[in-house]
């Protein structure tokens, strides 16, 4: 079965059997995006189950950003210009799935091994989420490390180190903010619009809060979530902004010069363009208020 979907206006396909078991987890949350478009895609992605072999060849990049949770993967490239990558439980030494990309980033190739053991969906999510932002990594879309939710038609987007209160100053903003809804608890994307806006999206993936919405709007800034005895917001300067908001975009190590190029400067327009804040403040209510009134509050004349 061929699916076609379109996330932040990105149109791609995915080529799949329904019966694969971790298909089965994801396929649900990615249902919210289909679509209906004569676009082409710009990304057409196949997976499959089949045998995986033991590959020798020397660990030529370990991205650290996978090391987490239950994946490890490492990276090499091939003698015509494609990337592999290859997934396995941390703790374990099998090799669970590989993802084969071609050099422009225009296709995709999955391979799962068949022995699934349960946590196989969790492998390809990821690698669906590489995928897509590999092809996607050339016309300025990116993908934050954050928490998204919506207030009176615009997208706020609150970012930092883990554990430093994201999701739960999302949480609060949604319990104590009448009319703000969670967006994206995880992973939302930006991207310029045709009239030159910056616009949050929701997408697939959403960490351990399941919030899958195939939603978008403006955005209204970026908050840098501090942990503080007190509240207090205040705006914080394009410079300093930049070094705030460029470690929470997923960034990809072995771009091309001319993907790193456009992924900075879509950066770099996005702090100039979108008022940044830093937000100091305790897990309470009256964080969420504060910062609220502080994003929405009108300019005195």
């Amino acid at each position: 079965m061929i699916y076609r979907y379109s996330i932040a206006q990105n149109v791609f396909t995915i080529s799949v059997s329904d019966e694969l078991e971790a298909w089965k987890e994801l396929k649900p949350r990615f249902s919210l995006f289909e679509a209906i478009s004569d676009d082409i895609p710009i990304l057409e992605i196949k997976i499959k189950e089949g045998t995986i072999g033991k590959t020798e060849v020397p660990d030529v990049y370990r991205p650290t950003f996978l090391g987490v949770g239950l994946i490890d993967a490492r990276y090499w490239k091939l003698d015509d210009g494609g990337h592999v990558m290859e997934f396995k439980h941390v703790k374990e030494h099998s090799t669970r799935m590989t993802m084969t990309i071609s050099e422009r980033c225009d296709r995709a190739e999955i391979v799962l091994d068949p022995r699934g053991d349960g946590n196989d969906s969790y492998h390809l999510s990821h690698a669906l989420m590489i995928a897509f932002m590999m092809g996607v990594s050339g016309n300025g879309t990116l993908l934050f490390h954050s928490s998204a939710v919506m207030y009176d038609g615009r997208a706020y987007l609150f970012q930092g180190k883990s554990g430093t209160g994201k999701s739960t100053h999302a949480s609060l903003w949604t319990a104590n903010v009448e009319g703000a809804e969670l967006l994206n608890d995880d992973h939302p994307l930006v991207r310029f619009s045709d009239n030159g806006t910056a616009v949050a999206y929701g997408s697939p993936w959403s960490g351990k809060t399941h919030c899958y919405r195939n939603e978008s709007a403006p955005l209204g800034a970026i908050v840098r979530i501090i942990r503080g005895k007190e509240n207090d917001l205040h705006r914080i300067k394009a410079l300093k902004a930049f070094v705030s908001v460029m470690p929470s975009v997923f960034y990809i190590p072995f771009m091309t010069p001319e993907q790193r190029d456009m992924h900075r400067k879509t950066l770099e327009r996005l702090v100039i363009e979108v008022k940044c804040y830093e937000m100091h403040c305790r897990p309470d209510k009256e964080a969420a208020l504060t910062c609220m009134r502080g994003l929405t509050a009108k300019p005195e004349k």
